[in-house]
């Protein structure tokens, strides 16, 4: 009996997150899709360019960048849930969800790393970090997603 109600208990658990990872602010979504809009008229036929595969190298690079540059608002492990984030007027991008990381293209996602997103916190990056650096970065948070 105790292992089938924890069995229960798990089920619950689980489609509960999956419905509530999906669960999105509909004026925040309207503004992504315009944002989306947007950036396929700025990238144009390289808004669905594949991004190329992670060197190891780069993920490490990555890796130590989002720990310094990132981790504060999309918290360590990228699920958006930094010790800034609660000041922020709008929550930080869950980045392990496969959810929220196919609203936009890989390119499109490396244009907002590099420009940032209007409306939010999320600040543009190319007056810090060099193009490779920018890369690294998305390329370890692509890393971070959790398909099922």
């Amino acid at each position: 009996m105790a292992v089938r109600q924890l069995i229960l208990l798990f089920l619950l658990v689980a489609s509960g997150c999956r419905q509530e990872e999906k669960t999105v602010d509909p004026g925040q979504e309207q503004r992504f899709a315009l944002l989306r809009e947007h950036l396929k008229r700025q990238l144009g036929d390289k808004y669905e360019a594949p991004v190329p595969a992670a060197s190891p190298d780069q993920l490490k690079r990555g890796g130590e960048l989002f720990a310094k540059v990132c981790a504060a608002c999309h918290g360590g492990r990228g699920e958006g849930k930094g010790h800034v984030a609660t000041a922020l007027a709008g929550t930080p991008t869950n980045l392990t969800s496969p959810h929220e990381a196919s609203f936009f293209s890989e390119r499109a996602r490396l244009y907002i790393i590099r420009k940032g997103m209007p409306g939010t916190a999320m600040m543009g990056w190319e007056d810090v970090l060099t193009e490779q650096d920018i890369l690294a970065i998305y390329l370890y948070i692509r890393s971070l997603i959790q398909y099922e």
